[in-house]
């Protein structure tokens, strides 16, 4: 009998406890928040993309721009030595050594008319 009370007690004692309820913790963040924040987040990484792109575009735009002026430093440089070529070549006095020797002409300066512009 000592031992049904001693069982009894102990029963009662773990009724009296409290139970643990599991309980449903609701998620803090609402359905709304987390929206927003995808939205933020694809505004963002949208932003970035196009800063990259505009950044690759100019690069690869002053990439270009250098080419091109290299070019046309490069083209300046063999007009410069044809524009000193023509000048060596039209001077008067090899005109005049070229015409003699080379082709027989001599100068009669009593021929030769001056043409004014």
């Amino acid at each position: 009998m000592v031992a049904q009370r001693i069982q009894e007690q102990e029963q009662r004692q773990v009724l009296k406890q409290p139970q643990k309820r599991i309980r449903q913790v609701r998620n803090p963040i609402t359905l709304g928040e987390k929206l927003i924040g995808a939205m933020i987040v694809l505004v963002t990484f949208t932003v970035l993309c196009l800063v990259v792109n505009n950044y690759a575009t100019l690069y690869s735009m002053n990439r270009e721009v250098s080419q091109l002026e290299a070019v046309v430093q490069q083209q300046t440089q063999v007009n410069e030595g044809l524009n000193l070529q023509v000048v060596e070549l039209s001077a008067p006095d090899r005109i005049l050594h070229i015409a003699s020797e080379r082709l027989g002409m001599s100068l009669d300066d009593n021929k030769v008319k001056v043409v004014q512009n």
